[in-house]
């Protein structure tokens, strides 16, 4: 399936780049825009968990309370999973193991935004760059942490204290799941891009189904997910925001009297 994203993605920038519309494919300044955003966003990312002035630090402690608190149940929750194996379940998490997968989220962060440029969707195009953003700053975000932790998967020894900070040992990368991260990231832009509840439960209720699938097969604790979960949404509330501010602003043709030029419109 990885290799099927890297075809899809390649096929999007063949046919794209060749369109007359400027897009990152085929346009080295819209390619310059972009990567500034990235950083841009990127900063917010880290600022933002230490926000003294809006919600930030009270979510930072709210997260870090439901973390530690989930730490102390995570035996119980591993031990309860594993006693309680079924094939039915199995084959669900299977698919809710590839339904989590990183690279098939770029290729359909690839997907939107190519189907976007050639439907002549500013919508669409923007929906799947920011879906791409979020992405990018949740798998980023999450592979520094888990390389500096260092945490051993469950199925290594058992032992949930177990931890080797950055030494880059291999199934010692438990906390967070890149998987859980970048699905609640993509939750997160999908949701702010529809008005119905049902629809934004749906895109939640899929990323939460990619967490329990990693604990469910062993690959991470309860309490990797639920730091995962809250860098998705952090990360996929950080870059709409900064697209809901970029869109209300624009420039206009402005003409008065024997003169012409350009104003620029706020919308607040």
């Amino acid at each position: 399936m990885r290799h099927l994203a890297a075809i899809v993605c390649s096929l999007i920038i063949c046919v794209t780049s060749s369109y007359a519309d400027d897009n990152i494919f085929n346009s080295s300044q819209a390619l310059k825009t972009e990567v500034i955003r990235l950083g841009d966003e990127a900063l917010e990312v880290v600022k933002t968990p230490l926000d003294t002035q809006g919600y930030g630090l009270l979510g930072t402690l709210a997260v870090t309370g439901a973390v530690g608190l989930t730490y102390i149940f995570d035996d119980d929750i591993r031990n309860k999973l594993q006693a309680n194996k079924s094939k039915g379940v199995d084959k669900a998490t299977d698919a809710g193991n590839l339904l989590g997968d990183p690279f098939i989220h770029i290729g359909i962060a690839a997907a939107v935004y190519g189907g976007g440029i050639l439907a002549d969707s500013p919508r669409w195009k923007e929906t799947g760059e920011m879906l791409g953003e979020a992405i990018i700053l949740a798998d980023a975000t999450t592979f520094v942490l888990k390389e500096s932790i260092g945490r051993a998967r469950p199925f290594v020894s058992g032992d949930k204290g177990s931890f080797r900070p950055g030494q880059f040992k291999s199934d010692y990368d438990s906390l967070p799941s890149m998987h859980t991260s970048s699905s609640f990231a993509m939750a997160s832009v999908l949701a702010s891009t529809s008005e119905s509840m049902t629809t934004k439960a749906l895109y939640y209720t899929a990323a939460t189904f990619v967490g329990f699938s990693r604990i469910y097969q062993d690959k991470h604790w309860a309490s990797d997910v639920i730091l995962s979960a809250a860098i998705g949404e952090l990360c996929g509330r950080v870059v709409t925001n900064q697209h809901a501010v970029k869109s209300r602003v624009a420039i206009a043709p402005m003409v008065s009297g024997n003169s012409a030029g350009l104003a620029l419109l706020g919308r607040w």
